[in-house]
Formats: structure tokens, C-alpha cells, sequence
């Protein structure tokens, strides 16, 4: 590889590196190009994409943007670096789903707000509820005690009521 073009992907690692929501690493030892392509579209429907990598290229520049993390076992093998440019979790479902789809993926570890987190970690986001889900659970969290406060005052009037009526029929039955 020429000056010129190490220099360019340098660059472009550098821009993955610095900006995403959160970066997987991945093995692609057995896959073809028409393979990635396809993987390259669906990856783009959710705002991320897939770099294949020179691991000597991407140790260097990840030295540089994630201090204190080792990255020896990750650039080992054929490595692909997965750049979630909006939301980790739906690209954390996504390759789960390519994963299942093509099996030609083997997640090795990722990165989230700077953090080395293992394959595992990266399988564990990619079961949570979507964003939207997790918004509704806790609406429902936050609105559930204010149902129960005014389902239990509408129960207070119907109960006075309800022992009032008895209160009465009990005075009936007592005169007569």
C-alpha cells in the first residue's frame, strides 16, 4: 500500500475513532465481497458501517484515541471495525441479526464511551428492548403510582357510599 493511501485510511479511522456512539470489532475471516456488501446496506439503514481493516493501521490510530486499552487480542486475524454512528444498541441488534443471517461474523469486543467491553457485553446490548421500548417501560414506571392515587380516589366516594347503604339497611332491619 502506497504512502498516500495508509495516510487516507489512517484519516478515515481517525474520523470513525473520534466520532461514533460506540465502535465493535469484529472477525470476517470467511467473507466474500458480495457478502459485505450486503452487510455494508443494512449496517447503513441504521446510520452505521463496516470497515475492513489493516490492524497495524487501526492499532495505531486506536492507541491514539482509546489510552490504557490493550489492543493486541483484537487486532489479531482478519478485523472489521463496526462504527454505530447513532445508536449502539440497534447496531448491536443489527449485526446479531447478520450474524445469524450470514455467519460469517465473530464479534471480539467493542468500545462505548471509551470503554473496552468483551463479545459478551456487546451480545447483552443487542437483547436490551429498542430505545423507544425502554422509554415506555419507564413512562409506564413513572404513571403507574399516579393510575393507583386515582384509582384509589375513585373508590373512596363509592365506598362511602356502599357503607352508607348499609348503615341504612342495618337501621332498617333493627326497627322493624
Amino acid at each position: 500500500m502506497i504512502k498516500k493511501e495508509k495516510e487516507l485510511k489512517v484519516d478515515i479511522l481517525k474520523k470513525d475513532f473520534s466520532d461514533n456512539e460506540g465502535l465493535i470489532f469484529a472477525d470476517h475471516s470467511n467473507m466474500k465481497s458480495e457478502q459485505s456488501m450486503a452487510i455494508r446496506e443494512k449496517l447503513d439503514d441504521i446510520d452505521a458501517n463496516l470497515r475492513i481493516v489493516k490492524n497495524t493501521l487501526a492499532a495505531l490510530v486506536a492507541g491514539e484515541y482509546f489510552k490504557g486499552i490493550d489492543f493486541t487480542e483484537i487486532f489479531k486475524g482478519h478485523t472489521s471495525v463496526i462504527v454505530s454512528h447513532k445508536d449502539v444498541i440497534s447496531t448491536a441488534k443489527a449485526l446479531k441479526d447478520i450474524i445469524k443471517e450470514f455467519d460469517i461474523l465473530k464479534i471480539k469486543a467493542g468500545i462505548i464511551d471509551g470503554k473496552l467491553i468483551s463479545s459478551e457485553d456487546v451480545d447483552k446490548l443487542a437483547s436490551l428492548p429498542s430505545r423507544e421500548v425502554l422509554l415506555a417501560q419507564i413512562a409506564s414506571g413513572l404513571l403507574s403510582p399516579i393510575f393507583a392515587l386515582v384509582n384509589l380516589l375513585n373508590n373512596l366516594p363509592q365506598k362511602l357510599v356502599m357503607t352508607l347503604a348499609a348503615i341504612k339497611k342495618e337501621k332498617e332491619l333493627q326497627t322493624n
